[in-house]
């Protein structure tokens, strides 16, 4: 039998954990093992628009109809391949998990196939007084927890993967107090319209990384042939040296959220200092996902040895002119 001091002080430090762990949604880590604005970005999220429109929590359109949750992109399918965690935003339970869903883009015949699964492989925690987190598009085999295991927070749940509704590799992560899903961007204090919510549920440190972005450059690079977007994203064109015999150079982009009106800027410079690429052109239609390039082809036999720079600038038109957002790339030519 548990004597009286014992039972009072084992059950004030029950109380201080149930209390710490309903708490833990307002201090919410990186769900995910990744360097924001580097090696992964928020491309989605919670839309605040009731009807049929879409509008994240600074009114802009960085988000889908309906959408639940904040989506972490991360830059190409080689990613998913090396690994990249997922991670307990808070401590909690597992109350959910699902494993086994294949890993695969999402094609139209597909859709009918995950009815009811667009989740794909995750994990569900619940972290007390009503507040729970959702973890979907892991990969298959990868969920590490077990209903009822508790973890702490920044425990390893999974890997990001490609399983459910999705069409590009990213961890979709739902945060959902009593059922009803909330912009941890936004919290539940109020605040300033189209602004960062008076009380996120971000770690403080944590949101100066978690910047809003327009349009949003993932990455960049420099092949020897004029280079496919489908290549691209699979994480190909990332040569650091290319043969003196390449056809042509060519300086590329993917990236997500480019509007109508934003001016995109290719230059590449030969180990001289010359400029081999320098080409300006505007976007002529809004696009959640762009990708281009710009080319030049050999000028002789082969290539001139030595250091080739890539920089491409994107300055932001429309109604949010002049801001800037800048990708370098580099290649060697032996």
């Amino acid at each position: 039998m548990i004597g009286g001091g014992a039972w009072l002080l084992s059950l004030l430090g029950a109380l201080a954990a149930a209390a710490a762990e309903a708490a833990a949604p307002a201090d919410l880590r990186l769900p995910l093992d990744c360097q924001p604005g580097a090696t992964c970005w928020i491309i989605r999220y919670v839309d605040h628009d009731p009807g049929p429109g879409v509008q994240d929590y600074r009114c802009g359109p960085l988000s889908g109809d309906g959408h639940k949750g904040t989506d972490f992109a991360l830059r190409d399918l080689a990613a998913i391949d090396a690994g990249v965690e997922v991670r307990a935003a808070a401590a909690g339970t597992v109350i959910g998990r699902r494993d086994g869903v294949v890993d695969q883009l999402l094609l139209p015949a597909r859709r009918a196939a995950i009815a009811g699964i667009e989740c794909g492989n995750g994990v569900r925690l619940d972290h007390g007084d009503g507040w729970q987190t959702f973890y979907c598009h892991l990969r298959r085999g990868s969920v590490a927890v077990q209903e009822g295991d508790r973890v702490v927070a920044g425990q390893r749940l999974g890997l990001v993967g490609l399983s459910g509704e999705t069409d590009f590799p990213h961890l979709h992560f739902d945060l959902r107090h009593a059922g009803t899903p909330v912009d941890p961007f936004a919290g539940s204090a109020g605040g300033e319209r189209c602004a960062l919510g008076r009380q996120p549920y971000w770690q403080a440190g944590l949101l100066s990384q978690l910047r809003y972005q327009r349009p949003i450059l993932t990455s960049s690079g420099i092949a020897g042939s004029e280079p496919a977007k489908d290549d691209v994203r699979k994480g190909w064109h990332q040569a650091e040296s290319l043969p003196a015999t390449s056809p042509l150079l060519s300086l590329w982009l993917d990236g997500y959220w480019f509007g109508q009106g934003d001016r995109v800027w290719f230059r590449l410079t030969g180990p001289d200092g010359q400029p081999v690429i320098d080409r300006r052109f505007e976007i002529g239609r809004d696009h959640q996902r762009w990708f281009g390039f710009a080319s030049a082809p050999r000028p002789d036999q082969a290539w001139p040895a030595g250091r080739y720079e890539g920089r491409i600038e994107v300055e932001r038109g429309g109604d949010e002119a002049g801001g800037r957002a800048t990708l370098t790339s580099s290649v060697t030519v032996p």
